[in-house]
């Protein structure tokens, strides 16, 4: 879910999607020997102040954490913010793109 007032207003899918979830494809990947995961997370999961920045926080957490999990089956887990992708809005990329 990535949304703050669908989070606010269905807590328990919240959890289930964002946290559960990530650890559904932290098990999937590491199971299907996938080698590289990327996990898409937002600027909300720092500092949060509401259920959809803190159940990001804990998403990014569980993939950071999964480098450690993996042992040596090889796969590599890493976690980017919106502003750190390419075309999204508020993304940082064009600053320094485009600066002289």
């Amino acid at each position: 879910m990535k949304q703050v007032p669908a989070c606010e207003y269905n807590p328990f899918e919240a959890v289930k999607t964002n946290i559960n979830g990530a650890e559904n494809i932290i098990e999937a990947a590491l199971d299907r020997g996938v080698e590289r995961v990327i996990a898409l997370s937002t600027d909300k999961a720092c500092c949060p102040i509401n259920l959809y920045g803190a159940t990001k926080l804990a998403s990014d957490k569980l993939f950071v954490a999964a480098n450690a999990y993996a042992g040596a089956k090889g796969t590599k887990f890493a976690v980017v913010r919106y502003g750190n992708v390419v075309g999204s809005r508020g993304s940082v990329v064009p600053f320094f793109f485009f600066k002289k």
